[in-house]
């Protein structure tokens, strides 16, 4: 059970780790400043981590770390704040919408 229980964890924490690196997520960050690259990753992750199936406790304590560490439950007020502080970039606004919508 241990082992099962290691493997899947890797699997998702690679999976993530692959997710965060896709062609999509490394273009939408691609020549953004480091505040807005970060947003955009942390925005594909919570997105990952919300999606997953939390049936098992073992498995939903992962998740809830996840998304603790990550800072899910304020987001959508980082977000806005990267989008006031680059208001006149509408590239900003658009990519951070785009990463919104991966996952």
């Amino acid at each position: 059970m241990l082992k099962k229980t290691i493997s899947l964890s890797s699997v998702l924490v690679c999976s993530l780790a692959v997710a965060d690196d896709s062609a999509e997520v490394k273009a939408l960050k691609k020549g953004m400043p480091q505040d807005v690259a970060t947003i955009i990753g942390r925005t594909v992750e919570c997105n990952s981590w919300l999606g997953e199936d939390t049936s098992n406790k073992a498995r939903a304590e992962k998740v809830n770390q996840a998304l603790q560490r990550l800072q899910c439950d304020v987001l959508e007020k980082d977000q806005a704040s990267i989008i006031k502080t680059y208001q006149n970039n509408y590239e900003v606004k658009q990519r951070i919408q785009k990463a919104k919508e991966i996952f």
